[in-house]
């Protein structure tokens, strides 16, 4: 059962850290594995684990290191479905913004090269190489954008 309060908080907090991500670009070596939606990830905290928040995690900042620390804290409340999944949501949202933010040095050559009109303008950057021909980008960056979620 989806839990909407929870559900809009989760995806808020997705939103906002994708948002971060792509505007701050931290030079980071690229992230390889295989990244989960920020919405999935949403989706599956809130199916697991949303009568869990709504009883244990009340009053609670929804930014996910404090719903993270919360539900570790309450472990023993929560249900056995909410303690396997909320790691994995979790993990999954943290690999996705890592992920992101390893567009910038992945596709570093590219920004330049196809880019170039856009130096220092992130969001404008990530939009511009999106635009831009697959067969223009090297592997490594067009493996960034799509780890990244952007493709």
């Amino acid at each position: 059962m989806i839990h909407a309060r929870s559900l809009v908080l989760l995806m808020a907090l997705a939103w906002l850290s994708s948002a971060i991500s792509a505007v701050i670009w931290p030079a980071i070596s690229p992230a390889l594995a295989e990244t989960m939606s920020f919405e999935s990830a949403a989706r599956m905290l809130s199916e697991s684990c949303g009568a869990d928040i709504d009883a244990n995690c009340l009053g609670v900042n929804f930014d996910a290191p404090r719903l993270r620390e919360c539900l570790s804290r309450n472990q023993d409340a929560v249900s056995p479905q909410c303690r396997a999944d909320y790691v994995k949501a979790f993990d999954a949202i943290q690999k996705r913004i890592s992920a992101r933010s390893a567009v910038s040095k992945a596709c570093e050559r590219e920004k330049t090269k196809v880019c170039a009109e856009m130096a220092g303008k992130a969001g404008e950057t990530i939009a511009c190489l999106l635009k831009a021909p697959t067969k223009s980008l090297g592997w490594g960056c067009n493996q960034a954008l799509g780890q990244a979620g952007y493709r």
